[in-house]
């Protein structure tokens, strides 16, 4: 019985909807820990985060425990773990346990350079335990048979860093309100207005990236594990294009979660006048 579910997940589509379900669903439950923590004690969030902290475990461990194999199970275990490590570094960065060495807004009237500045110390810990992250996973996986963990880590922080700099540099669409307290004040540093130079190069470089995978699921000769892993490497592409098309399009991702979070008070803290023609981080799935 058990091995008759376990071959559903052979099928490419099956894995492609469980790539997004399973990122759906952990960028929501992120969300909704951190505004119910905002909504009951705004104070606890890194306590609840470290709490948390078996997730990280759980991931490192099934990260190490598929290194050596290519098996159907050893590559969702691979893809999990991946995600399992970033969602709890996703937890640590909104609850504000690791950001950066500065937690203010962006002063006012500055040039481009000491804006970005700014920006920087305020997420600079968070991007470089994510980069040192990527080159342990990077170090261990380096001719090791499995090697979809490592590139479902590389995914997300080259979607992150895109994303973050598309931000900075100006889109259209961007929502507020899914920052809790303890990152508020990132609302200062991103700019609604219209695209810059570097969207059409994200996007690009996203869309290479999917066309490699897709091309890859079908030059897998059939063999059930290296289609499936290209097929859950390709659907994370996927979602990562979608969502910046989202910065452009008048469309509120927001609305895949919104519902899942406890209803609250609108509170930002944030002074318009300090922080002029900038606007909030758009959240986006993990």
């Amino acid at each position: 019985m058990y091995q008759g579910i376990f071959t559903v997940f052979s099928i490419p589509w099956v894995a492609a909807f469980t790539a997004v379900f399973f990122w759906w669903f952990l960028t929501g439950l992120i969300l909704f820990i951190v505004k119910k923590v905002d909504e009951l004690n705004h104070k606890a969030h890194i306590f609840v985060t470290l709490i948390l902290s078996p997730v990280i475990f759980l991931g490192i461990y099934l990260f190490f425990n598929s290194l050596s194999t290519i098996t159907l199970s050893s590559i969702y275990s691979s893809f999990f773990a991946s995600l399992l490590i970033w969602a709890w570094f996703e937890l640590a960065f909104l609850s504000g346990l690791i950001t950066g060495p500065s937690k203010q807004l962006c002063p006012k009237d500055i040039k481009q350079m000491k804006r970005f500045g700014y920006a920087l110390s305020n997420i600079a810990y968070s991007e470089l335990i994510l980069f040192i992250t990527l080159l342990i996973m990077f170090y261990f996986s380096f001719n090791s048979e499995n090697t979809v963990g490592l590139w479902t880590f590389w995914i997300l922080f080259f979607a992150r860093i895109c994303a973050k700099l598309n931000l900075f540099l100006g889109v259209p669409n961007v929502n507020t309100e899914f920052l809790p307290s303890p990152v508020v004040h990132l609302a200062s540093y991103f700019r609604v207005g219209s695209t810059s130079w570097f969207f059409p190069v994200s996007i690009s470089l996203i869309s290479f990236t999917l066309f490699f995978l897709v091309d890859s699921i079908f030059n897998a000769n059939n063999q059930t594990p290296s289609v499936i892993g290209y097929t859950l490497l390709a659907s994370l592409t996927t979602l990562a294009l979608i969502e910046h098309w989202f910065m452009v399009v008048p469309l509120r991702d927001a609305e895949l979660w919104k519902w899942m979070l406890p209803k609250q008070k609108k509170d930002t803290n944030i002074n318009n006048e300090t922080s002029e023609n900038f606007s909030s981080e758009k959240i986006h799935g993990l």
